[in-house]
């Protein structure tokens, strides 16, 4: 019997179905055929996968002016040096009153 906690069933149209049919002998080299369910999961995973990978070559790296503009300030205050990762927040106390000591 199926574990229902795993698994969950769908119902797709005839043509999906012959669809997936075809595509099951396709995916494997060699022609062995996947099962219908295992053909989903790897259509869907690809398109995943494919959709993730866009996503993150399209990300581009942020540019010194716009994180400047982000923290509102000088990348000195974070002590951070030319191209140093970010280590931690800024250089400044705030005493009991609330002032700001920039020792």
């Amino acid at each position: 019997m199926t574990d229902k906690t795993k698994y969950s069933n769908i119902s797709v149209s005839k043509e999906t179905y012959s669809s997936l049919k075809k595509l099951s002998k396709e995916l494997l080299p060699g022609g062995t055929p996947l099962s219908i369910s295992k053909t989903v999961d790897v259509l869907v995973n690809e398109k995943i996968q494919k959709d993730y990978n866009l996503l993150k070559s399209s990300k581009q790296q942020m540019s010194e002016e716009e994180a400047l503009k982000i923290i509102g300030g000088d990348l000195n205050l974070w002590g951070v040096g030319g191209n140093d990762a970010l280590k931690g927040p800024p250089k400044f106390n705030i005493n009991k009153k609330g002032e700001i000591n920039n020792d």
